[in-house]
């Protein structure tokens, strides 16, 4: 069951495995460690861990539903909200 919830600019979906991609760029390691921590405390609050690989200036986040075949209302949430931590003067 793939989820048709609108997704926030910049994330897709990805079908194998079913999941939820955005790489978010930065100017520095700074803004890179801030956003990492914001998203920690996102992940606590939630619940949800997604993937993350990052380097020096971006952030790539995996988000899956394990046991669904696509993202479902939870994850689609995250994405919202991460994408919100971005948006407040981060990139």
């Amino acid at each position: 069951m793939s989820c048709t919830l609108e997704l926030p600019d910049g994330w897709k979906t990805v079908a194998n495995p079913p999941s939820l991609f955005r790489r978010y760029e930065f100017s520095s390691y700074a803004e890179t460690r801030e956003f990492l921590d914001r998203l920690a405390v996102l992940s606590e609050e939630t619940g949800l861990f997604p993937d993350l690989g990052f380097a020096k200036t971006y952030v790539n986040i995996t988000i899956r539903n394990p046991g669904k075949d696509g993202p479902g209302e939870e994850q689609i949430a995250y994405a919202k909200r991460a994408a919100s931590l971005a948006e407040a003067g981060m990139i």
